[in-house]
């Protein structure tokens, strides 16, 4: 503790009495009235991180963990969900783009309480000496009568914008115009969850962004919720891709276990008066405060031994939002162009979805692309259990321009059909690889069908050539997708696949060095990520070697073993040999 400061003035006073003797006295003046100096506040370490990029070990290709945070919640985490945000290069920078995702991370998680929880942390990780976590780690919680009265099944989020206007119509109604008269408008966290309530019970909370001394936090006491119950439980439900201000980033995509998939809007909307009867752009459009609708029904085939149709296990928004995507239980995968958007394809029913000319209620059966992980089981009577693997013998196809532009494994030999039998556990993983500069977004996929595997590199391209597709091969032959081999499980069951965004290293190529491939097991993650490339170095040319030679020279050709003791080292000339043999 600080000593109090206190300063004492000693003044020796010699004055002559009226008896003409002196006197000393001492003065003691005590400046205890000045104000005391307070201790400075210890203000927390700023702490930079390295500009420099760190060096990546060859066996190991991926960066290292900087922080691993444990987050306490009060019961067990059933099921998270992350806003999906277009990579950097797949938006522009005029887009609008939720200021709380500049310097946080907003994870949404349903607990076995019956509970949704939020939670933000800063995305620049905490020094490792810093062990509280209470400081910079925040939780929402969504419980009590706002909540699901059985155990919640599944969660998505997504963020919105409410304009000034409707902020104004909304303060009006809670006598609070006054203190949100200056707003311009807002953000806002869209949370949709789902549970077997009733027949199904499907609730969406609207939680608004405030603005605070401490940063943006959400306000629990202005939380919005709608509820929809639904005429069977569901089993997935996801928030489309695309941001605000678009009309289709608040629509829903709602799977059934009955092989259905519906697509919800949970803002619906009118046209304004002045373009009631034109067709005019989506901004003519104004949002009404309702409680949403079903824009449409989507359905795949039916099984080949029963009349009933096949079972979805996982759907997914593909094509930036304009399609669906499916994966079903005997291995199969689907898409459906809602809007006519795809390569060869035509007006689909909710090419408008803002407008009247839109389908409210329609259905679509017929996919627009389809294929398969694997090959398809042959005959009835095979055996599940049976671990032979059967040849099929080839369909006869002649060799013409338009077959040998196709690279098809089983052209000449039979293809080998393995003994993998259905399952009801997989998952789709979507990313966005192109620029939004692009007319269309293209998209890579990863499939996970029980403990199996497998990519499609370039969704857009699979697309085109199944459109394409002429000559003897079917269409399906060209929508395969190739496998993901050599996944060390160590006899754990497979429980996840996605895409890990990662930054471009220097030796990593710039086609494949977008993402990594995260491997989720029982106990364990695992990181799959391109092995690093070597740079190349730029050959010396003769021109260069006649000149004057410089240090940055010498070096190069020190190291290839062209400069000796003597002067450069006379070789032949490899690159041009290995031409001249390849061409002849």
């Amino acid at each position: 503790m600080p000593q109090k400061d206190t300063q004492f003035l000693l003044l020796m006073n010699k004055s002559k009495q009226v008896n003409g003797g002196n006197d000393d006295s001492i003065m003691i003046i005590d400046s205890d009235e000045e104000s005391i100096a307070e201790p400075p506040k210890e203000e927390p370490p700023v702490y930079v991180f390295e500009d420099e990029e760190p060096e990546v070990d060859p066996a190991y290709p991926f960066e290292g963990v900087l922080r691993q945070v444990d987050i306490p919640l009060p019961s067990s985490v059933l099921e998270l969900a992350v806003p999906r945000i277009p990579p950097e290069a797949a938006r522009s920078t005029l887009d609008p783009f939720p200021t709380v995702l500049e310097k946080t991370m907003v994870i949404s998680a349903v607990c076995a309480d019956y509970s949704t929880r939020i939670v933000t942390l800063p995305l620049s990780p905490p020094h490792p000496t810093l062990t509280d976590i209470n400081p910079w780690v925040r939780t929402l919680s969504i419980s009590g009568g706002v909540s699901h009265q059985e155990i919640p099944r599944g969660v998505s989020i997504t963020f919105t914008y409410r304009e000034c206007e409707q902020l104004e119509e909304q303060v009006v109604t809670r006598s609070r115009a006054k203190s949100h008269s200056k707003e311009t408008g807002r953000w806002e966290l869209f949370v949709a969850t789902y549970s077997a309530e009733s027949s199904g019970l499907l609730i969406v909370h609207r939680i608004p962004i405030a603005e605070g001394s401490d940063g943006q936090h959400f306000r629990e006491d202005e939380i919005e919720t709608k509820r929809r119950y639904l005429a069977a439980p569901a089993k997935s439900i996801t928030f489309n891709p695309s941001s605000y201000p678009s009309p289709r980033h608040s629509t829903l995509l709602v799977a059934f276990h009955d092989g259905c998939v519906k697509i919800y809007s949970c803002f619906s909307t009118k046209p304004s008066k002045a373009s009631r009867r034109s067709s005019g752009p989506q901004s003519d459009f104004e949002t009404s405060e309702t409680e949403g609708k079903w824009l449409i029904s989507l359905y795949p085939g039916f099984e080949q031994s029963s009349a009933q149709r096949k079972t979805i296990i996982h759907a997914e928004w593909v094509l930036g939002g304009r399609a669906v995507m499916v994966l079903l239980a005997d291995g199969g995968w689907g898409v459906w162009d809602i809007e006519g958007a795809g390569p060869g394809a035509t007006k689909g029913p909710l090419q408008r979805q803002t407008s009247v000319q839109g389908v409210s209620g329609g259905s679509l059966t017929a996919f627009s692309v389809s294929g398969r992980i694997f090959s398809p089981l042959t005959g009835g009577n095979r055996t599940e259990s049976s671990s032979s693997i059967a040849e099929q013998r080839p369909k006869f196809a002649p060799l013409t321009p338009s077959t040998k532009r196709v690279r098809e494994d089983t052209l000449l030999k039979g293809a080998m059909i393995g003994s993998t039998s259905p399952s009801l556990c997989g998952e789709i993983s979507v990313y966005q690889t192109n620029s939004y500069r692009d007319a269309l977004p293209d998209e890579s996929i990863l499939l996970r069908h029980g403990n199996q595997t497998a990519a499609i590199h370039s969704l857009l391209s699979l697309w085109r050539n199944a459109v394409k597709a002429t000559g003897t091969f079917d269409a399906s032959n060209r929508c395969r997708v190739s496998a993901i081999q050599d996944i060390a499980l160590m006899g754990e069951q497979l429980k996840g696949i996605g895409h890990l965004p990662v930054a471009l290293h220097r030796n990593r190529d710039a086609g494949r060095g977008r993402f990594d491939v995260l491997i989720t097991a029982e106990r364990r993650l695992m990181i799959l990520a391109p092995r690093l490339s070597e740079p190349e170095e730029a050959p010396v040319s003769r021109l260069s070697t006649s000149q004057t030679p410089t240090a940055e020279t010498d070096q190069v050709m020190l190291r290839r073993g062209e400069l000796g003791v003597e002067g450069p080292v006379l070789k032949p000339n490899v690159f041009r040999a290995s031409s001249v043999a390849y061409t002849g």
